[in-house]
């Protein structure tokens, strides 16, 4: 239910509410007031006996039984006085009339029209109620024959104007009800509203202090369960962004360490180099050539690493263009094994390709980034081999969308727990870093290969080799895109 309905409803249930319990309160006070009337008319009409009867109850019967056995008895004003006071006692009042002429009235009721009586042998005048004058009155009157054939009746009145009595309680009551229906309407309403807000406002104190450990549940459906579930939803991402932030922190750390140690280890070597050559430790012509190949090698070690650096910040940064085509994979792989072979760094190698299918597979590639992958990751390969024979598989197959292509060599293998890192920039299975390279290249290659849409993932056991696999899109159209 949303607020808007629940408020809507909690406005009508101010106004109906207050309304029946009043109608209802006002129902039993008019219905108490008129049972003690019918009580009051039926004992005026009782005849029966006044055995367990109330004092005034009794005088009424007495009277009737006077005007029906001893009539004459009824003019006697010192018994008549007498009786009156009896029915004063209940809060009603005695009239006698003989004829047409009233015999005896109450003394202290001045208001009480006489001329509105009803007549003798009248039988509507024996309602709970009857107007004499401007005043209500409860009337019951009982006819008889005095003596010498005149009529007679008795009338027993109470004071019915009991609106005005009774209108400071309905008053009251109204109040009382209006101010309890509403204060406990009110309450349940604003702990339903306040609760949540109360709720929300301790969530961003947490947050304001830093703390996104914890949990906002709320189990309503209205506006204010939306809400929730939103505020909830925002500390998750904030709390999973700061978590992401403090990842790049500590990455960014982790780089900067790891660059000081791989631009410091070859400057190190060049240092040493030429204090050698200023001190005059390279004194002979071979000295001195092979101090600066040296220093020419440590050089270009610190060129590569820097263009490494360079290579994987643009990618990060996706500021590295690509130039997508379609290509044909196993003849572009079969020119890449050639180039390999005429280069000196990589010796006595066996390198192959197998296509398990035996067909062409056509790619969408860009031609310099794949090279780059291969060469990354055979240059890897081949800084960790440590057997007489080394060999680098390439192996091609394909499924309906993709081209799976596979780099296996007969390295030492890596350790399972390592597996999950060797993307990872400057990564290496071998902590002691006794191989060179700058640590960044299968980060590069897994940079690349995510750039083309696919997927990059390794596959190794130790002393067997190891396996790099990746994927590459079909080339289904007839002209390449991104």
């Amino acid at each position: 239910m949303s607020i808007r309905v629940r408020l809507l409803l909690s406005n009508l249930a101010m106004i109906i509410m207050p309304v029946i319990l009043f109608v209802l309160a006002a129902f039993l006070l008019f219905s108490f007031v008129f049972v003690d009337h019918e009580d009051h008319r039926s004992i005026f009409g009782s005849l029966g006996s006044t055995e367990g009867a109330r004092p005034a109850d009794k005088q009424v019967m007495e009277l009737k039984k006077t005007a029906a056995l001893a009539p004459e008895k009824l003019l006697n004003v010192r018994y008549l006085i007498r009786a009156d006071k009896e029915l004063n006692g209940q809060g009603a009042a005695l009239v006698v009339r003989r004829g047409d002429k009233v015999i005896y009235r109450p003394v202290k009721d001045k208001s009480l029209e006489i001329k509105d009586l009803p007549p003798f042998g009248f039988e509507g005048s024996n309602r709970p109620v009857s107007r004499l004058g401007n005043k209500l009155y409860s009337m019951q009157k009982y006819d008889f024959y005095f003596s010498n054939g005149s009529t007679g009746t008795l009338f027993f009145i109470r004071d019915a104007d009991f609106v005005k009595r009774i209108f400071p309680l309905l008053f009251g009551s109204f109040l009382f009800i209006m101010l309890i229906t509403n204060g406990l309407l009110t309450y349940f309403v604003s702990k339903s509203i306040l609760y949540p807000v109360n709720e929300l406002r301790a969530g961003a104190r947490k947050i304001s202090e830093g703390n996104l450990d914890f949990q906002l549940v709320s189990k309503r459906n209205d506006e204010l369960g939306q809400l929730c579930q939103a505020f909830e939803t925002m500390r998750k991402k904030l709390k999973a962004s700061t978590e992401i932030q403090l990842q790049y922190e500590e990455n960014r750390k982790e780089l900067i360490s790891n660059i000081s140690h791989d631009l410091k280890t070859p400057l190190t070597a060049i240092k040493g180099y030429v204090e050698g050559i200023r001190d005059g430790v390279a004194n002979t012509s071979e000295k001195m050539d092979r101090y600066t190949q040296t220093i020419y090698k440590k050089a270009n070690e610190l060129d590569h690493l820097i263009d490494e650096l360079f290579l994987y910040s643009k990618l990060d940064l996706k500021k590295v263009p690509f130039h997508f085509e379609k290509m044909e994979t196993s003849g572009y792989i079969k020119n890449y094994i050639e180039e390999l072979r005429m280069d000196d760094t990589v010796g006595q190698v066996r390198l192959s390709l197998t296509i398990k299918e035996g067909k062409e597979f056509e790619v969408i590639a860009d031609r310099d980034k794949l090279k780059r992958v291969f060469t990354n990751i055979i240059e890897n390969s081949l800084k960790y081999m440590d057997k007489k024979e080394k060999s680098i598989d390439i192996v091609l197959s394909s499924n309906e969308e993709t081209v799976l292509v596979e780099v296996h060599d007969n390295g030492p293998g890596i350790k399972e727990s390592s597996l999950p890192h060797l993307f990872d920039r400057f990564y290496r299975a071998d902590p002691s870093r006794n191989t060179t390279g700058s640590g960044l290249g299968l980060a590069i290659v897994k940079r690349i290969i995510e750039d083309h849409g696919g997927e990059i993932w390794a596959e190794s056991h130790e002393n067997e080799g190891t396996s790099i696999f990746f994927t590459l899109k079909k080339a289904v159209n007839e002209e390449a895109s991104p």
